[in-house]
């Protein structure tokens, strides 16, 4: 009786690595066209038949999830990544990583380009949402399980797993005021992600219920770290200068400090700041950051094991699971309390 092919004899009679052949039956991208001939020359003359692939056909599920990413550079993303793939690991699925660059034909093509090349998924987990680029409705015609996390759009037929924006913006802005602040200001984020937009409500809502709220301490931001430097130049160099200062992201927040540091501005001793997110060198900058916590490994971890059980029917696809976790104040060394004399 003939023995069976196995993934090593696949790669040993194309003169490729069980890697790239791995890479291959997941269709998973960067195969190179001559690589994949030579890997589909190899199965057929071997009459190679992939477990993963008989495992499909039985269970209807290859254990392949697909996470959309906007932008693998941006911090955050990368300590969201960590904690998707190292869950799916866990649970024994892999993760395929498809980002969009944070470009707005990309987006408007996610779908075209998921179905031309990775129809298989077992399912989708969206950390890319922007209201008005992306056809959800589409998406989940094409993709019966999907979970947005940590980026979402208010919808009433996806799930999603995020932390509570709008109560963080509060948290924030209740500190500062116990701190004894009272001129406020706030870098903003992009108006087109309904996340930041719920933390700048929260935060001036409490403003407003103070009688604190000032137009002229709000101050159009961005996304990177150079528009929170440019943020800060604007709000500090004018005639309207707080005394603190929430940024939107603690990226933000980052560029603010390497303006204090060109500008000599001191921080807390002249302007108190505070952050969203709670990322990983908040606690390593050169004022430690105190910021709210936005639960991001918690998300990534969460929203793989509802997709997961989704996936495999420990919860009914009909049932609508929408999580909210709570946030929470991390205090540092960036903000100080004042007194009104």
């Amino acid at each position: 009786m003939k023995q069976k092919s196995t993934i090593s004899d696949v790669a040993k009679l194309a003169g490729v690595s069980k890697s790239a052949v791995s890479k291959y039956l997941n269709n998973i991208p960067y195969v190179s066209d001559e690589t994949r001939k030579r890997i589909e020359q190899a199965i057929k003359e071997l009459d190679y038949y992939p477990n993963n692939f008989a495992r499909a056909l039985v269970h209807n599920s290859i254990k392949l999830i697909g996470l959309v990413i906007s932008n693998i550079h941006i911090m955050i993303n990368t300590e969201l990544i960590k904690s998707i793939e190292e869950e799916a690991n866990q649970l024994g699925y892999n993760i395929v990583l498809v980002t969009t660059n944070d470009n707005e034909a990309n987006d408007e093509r996610l779908l075209e380009i998921l179905k031309d090349r990775f129809q298989h998924l077992d399912g989708l987990i969206l950390a890319n949402a922007r209201e008005n680029r992306l056809n959800l409705e589409a998406l989940k015609q094409s993709f019966e399980h999907i979970v947005m996390v940590h980026r979402h759009v208010p919808t009433d037929f996806i799930d999603y797993v995020v932390v509570d924006n709008y109560t963080g913006g509060k948290l924030a802005a209740e500190y500062l005021v116990r701190l004894g602040h009272k001129q406020i200001g706030m870098i903003q984020g992009q108006e087109d992600i309904y996340p930041t937009r719920e933390r700048a409500r929260g935060f001036i809502e409490v403003l407003q219920k103070y009688e604190l709220y000032n137009p002229e301490y709000i101050i159009e931001g961005g996304k990177t770290l150079e528009d929170g430097y440019r943020a800060a130049e604007k709000i500090m160099l004018s005639n309207h200068k707080p005394t603190a200062i929430f940024a939107i992201s603690d990226v933000l927040a980052f560029g603010l400090l390497d303006a204090a540091r060109e500008y000599g501005w001191k921080i807390p001793e002249e302007i108190s700041l505070i952050g969203f997110d709670n990322l990983f060198f908040c606690k390593l900058a050169r004022v430690p950051l105190t910021t709210i916590d936005s639960r991001i490994k918690e998300l990534g971890t969460q929203a793989v094991q509802l997709l997961v059980q989704k996936i495999e029917g420990q919860i009914a696809k009909e049932t609508l699971q929408q999580v909210m976790l709570a946030p929470s104040l991390v205090s540092r060394e960036s903000c100080k309390e004042i007194s009104h004399q």
